[in-house]
């Protein structure tokens, strides 16, 4: 059966130092691409990205600064992007959950991915400079969970549904031992997302104009490659200038924008974030009788490598090229 490609990008909570590393050691275009974006990213941030990724800390410890986060997330997505690209493998269409929506723009061809890392980078250094201080919650069980607690609705809000029975709360500081806490008796299983910012709630609202502002002036347009926006829930239409803005603050809308993918045929969805989780939403989100496939191209357990060359071998007629490597 002919499926269509999608390539699907996640956003904050998905890093953790070192991931990509053996794509880094073994993989030319992704290391090349990667080296290049973090000159451009040394230049703004006074530091390197990829030294902190690889060769400063280990992967159990916390990686929440946000001014290395937000760039080290796009820089590995993209780099993934142009790897897979570079083996043959093109999308049809490209999707973007919250930060991610910068790399789907991207790598669409709506935007260079030297202005859209420069706009991740002022994005992240006014979030620091502007934005208080909180957190987001995952949390194992449906939204009706929400829906039926006044005290949940009184200390957080759904920052995204992403298959029946997940969903992410968002919150301020003050208000994150608490609900935490009231999961805990509830016996429902949550975890905290490695992030020090209450994103897609009201809490973040004051700096409207100043994330507006943090766009820039980048040259954006739409590209003849379809770019789905899970803030819309669905294709997006024109770039606004609060286009990046809506991508921060609105829900996060995976299920409604898989539901509407599905609706016009079947897909591989490549995720190229960095934790495989869309793709492991993938598994609860589509319908029975849907014969699209999810390929996680990257976890934190490793085997980047041998992630890639599986997907490339069932989804390249003659198999993995040989200059998959270095």
């Amino acid at each position: 059966m002919k499926r269509k490609i999608a390539f699907l990008f996640s956003g904050q909570g998905s890093q953790y130092y070192q991931m990509g590393r053996g794509l880094y050691e073994q993989n030319l275009v992704f290391r090349s691409s990667m080296d290049h974006m973090d000159r451009l990213a040394r230049d703004m941030l006074g530091t390197s990205v990829v030294e902190a990724l690889y060769r400063t800390h280990g992967k159990a410890e916390p990686f929440d600064e946000l001014r290395l986060t937000h760039p080290a997330i796009f820089m590995v997505e993209y780099a993934l992007a142009q790897s897979v690209m570079d083996l043959g493998i093109t999308p049809d269409c490209t999707l973007g959950a919250s930060l991610g929506t910068f790399a789907a723009i991207a790598v669409a061809g709506c935007m260079t991915a030297d202005d859209a890392l420069a706009m991740v980078i002022r994005q992240a250094l006014a979030i620091e400079e502007y934005c208080p201080k909180g957190g987001m919650i995952a949390v194992l069980g449906a939204p009706t969970l929400y829906d039926d607690s006044p005290f949940l609705q009184a200390r957080s809000v759904i920052a995204g549904r992403n298959f029946a029975a997940h969903f992410v709360l968002s919150a301020p500081a003050e208000n994150l031992s608490a609900i935490q806490s009231f999961l805990t008796r509830a016996g429902v299983t949550w975890q905290a997302v490695p992030v020090r910012y209450p994103f897609h709630a009201p809490w973040i609202d004051p700096m409207r104009e100043v994330l507006i502002a943090a766009s820039g002036t980048a040259r954006i347009r739409l590209s003849e490659t379809p770019v789905i926006c899970c803030a819309l829930g669905g294709v997006v239409r024109e770039i606004s200038d609060d286009f990046f803005w809506n991508v921060a603050r609105d829900e996060i809308g995976f299920m409604p924008a898989i539901a509407q993918m599905e609706q016009g045929g079947a897909f591989n969805y490549l995720d190229l974030g960095a934790s495989g989780t869309l793709a492991t939403f993938l598994k609860y989100l589509l319908p029975a009788h849907s014969v699209s496939r999810g390929f996680a191209l990257m976890t934190p357990y490793g085997s980047d490598v041998e992630l890639l060359a599986s997907m490339a071998a069932q989804l390249l007629p003659a198999g993995l090229p040989a200059a998959v490597g270095i």
